[in-house]
């Protein structure tokens, strides 16, 4: 018996270290051991609910999460990542009541009244948010948490002296968590970037991404070798065919939301958001061993996962991930009626965006501005590869382009994914669905073009990127269309 629980806590151990490492793939795997171990350890399946959301295994996150609901009842915090486990199913109202069922039990939970903030501030309802944070308004001592959404709700409304003034006590605070002193450091940059003061914006930005470890970027020779010619011709194509998917493409703020809330506005449009199923499907198998039942049975699996989430009634169903363009080969052969959409943006605002955006424990490389600008040059090299070997049509959406002529461009975009113009398309931004991205607050406003020629406020820092751009330092070279 001891040995056992010894075992068991050396796997705990190594899992956790993996988790501050942010090797997720590691600490997913060290979880799963230790859950088959000890199936009714409440810890245990919090921790493995956790991993499981971080790397976007939303049902399976459901699953184990309200089984450690069922165990431990009181646990606010398991409902918490319940609540974000529905929002990635795109359960937007089972959110909403799990974050209701925990205000029952108790209404000042702390990470409940934040979570349910920042999910309808996400949403734009900005009415309600302001709602929950009433709640706590009189309360004489708020943490860390209300104080960071109380903050976001004041710039998100403009009132930038009174955010200012919360961020830079956060972040200046050492009995803060360090994920809070770093969320409010971002904060500050984003700030300062809205009142012109690019200097401070581009020093809490710099800042923000120091306490993050780097990340790693792909290699294109090794990416096309995977997926060579001949490889490629080996992989059986499914049987199955759905006119639904749409995948779209891009670099982290390229356009991709825009791209899919343009797409999900229409009548006939719908969305997944960020879906990593076909990229859990990937990992399922060797690529030499995709026969045909494997690839079919994938192309179910999708198929039937369009079905739970946007019903009979869509005829295109977005889905975007960042690193799509790592697979597509891939995805051609499971979706083989898929429409791929590609979106471009100058690689300079591309990549400045990126670097100034709080990903978390996401996208690694954006923590570093020769790196994005590396991996900027991998993804466009592996999209022109696709375009070369892979039997389906890609349509480049050139963000650039979109912001200047909104109708035209949405015109040409619905034509390319067969479905005819609607009004609809051209207003999104009214929509109140939950935009759970980065581009969140973006995408509820109208087209605008603030966003273009960004990186010149900032050229003097730049260096490292245009580096690592390379021949794309000096714009996308690209228009929009068919390829």
């Amino acid at each position: 018996m001891a040995k056992s629980a010894a075992k068991l806590q050396s796997i705990l151990n190594k899992a956790q270290m993996a988790m501050k490492q942010e090797h997720f793939g590691s600490a997913l795997m060290l979880y799963r051991k230790a859950h088959a171990l000890d199936k009714n350890n409440h810890a245990i399946l919090f921790r493995l609910g956790h991993v499981l959301v971080t790397v976007g295994y939303a049902d399976e996150a459901v699953e184990v999460l309200k089984f450690a609901a069922k165990r431990k009842a009181n646990d606010l915090n398991v409902l918490v990542l319940l609540s974000q486990a529905q929002l990635m199913q795109g359960d937007i109202e089972g959110m909403h009541a799990t974050l209701d069922k925990a205000l029952a039990r108790d209404p000042y939970h702390e990470l409940v009244i934040q979570t349910k903030a920042v999910n309808y501030l996400d949403s734009g309802m900005m009415e309600e948010a302001k709602e929950v944070l009433d709640r706590v308004t009189d309360l004489e001592d708020t943490g860390e948490l209300i104080q960071m959404v109380r903050g976001r709700y004041l710039k998100d409304t403009k009132s930038y002296p009174e955010a200012l003034a919360i961020f830079e006590k956060l972040s200046e605070d050492s009995s803060v968590l360090d994920s809070t002193r770093r969320n409010a450091t971002y904060e500050l940059g984003a700030i300062y970037d809205k009142l012109g003061e690019y200097d401070k914006a581009f020093d809490c930005f710099e800042r923000g991404n120091a306490w993050h470890g780097l990340g790693r970027i792909a290699h294109t020779e090794s990416l096309q070798k995977t997926w060579s010619p001949e490889v490629l011709a080996n992989i059986p194509t499914s049987t199955i065919h759905d006119e639904r998917p749409v995948y779209i493409a891009g670099m982290p703020r390229s356009g991709t939301t825009l791209m899919e809330q343009v797409i999900n506005a229409h009548p006939l449009g719908g969305t997944v958001g960020e879906c990593p199923l076909l990229l859990q499907m990937r990992t399922r198998s060797m690529v030499a061993n995709l026969d045909q039942e494997k690839i079919d049975s994938y192309a179910k699996e999708y198929i039937d996962l369009l079905d739970r989430r946007c019903g009979s009634g869509k005829l295109r169903v977005v889905d975007k991930h960042m690193g799509s363009e790592k697979d597509l080969g891939f995805v051609s052969k499971v979706l083989p009626s898929v429409h791929v959409v590609h979106a471009l943006r100058d690689p300079r605002d591309c990549c400045l965006s990126a670097y100034t955006q709080n990903f978390g424990a996401n996208v690694l490389y954006s923590r570093d501005l020769k790196l994005l600008g590396e991996q900027y040059v991998v993804h466009r090299e592996m999209m022109e590869y696709w375009k070369e070997h892979l039997d389906i049509s890609i349509y480049n959406c050139v963000y650039e382009e979109f912001v200047s002529d909104q109708e035209q461009s949405t015109r040409s975009l619905l034509d390319f994914l067969g479905l005819e113009f609607d009004e609809s398309s051209l207003k999104f931004f009214e929509s109140k669905e939950h935009v759970n991205t980065a581009s969140s607050m973006q995408v509820r406003q109208p087209v605008y073009q603030t966003s273009k020629h960004r990186w010149k406020n900032y050229e003097k820092h730049l260096g490292p990127l245009l580096e690592g751009l390379g021949k794309y330092a000096d714009g996308v070279h690209a228009t929009s269309g068919i390829l």
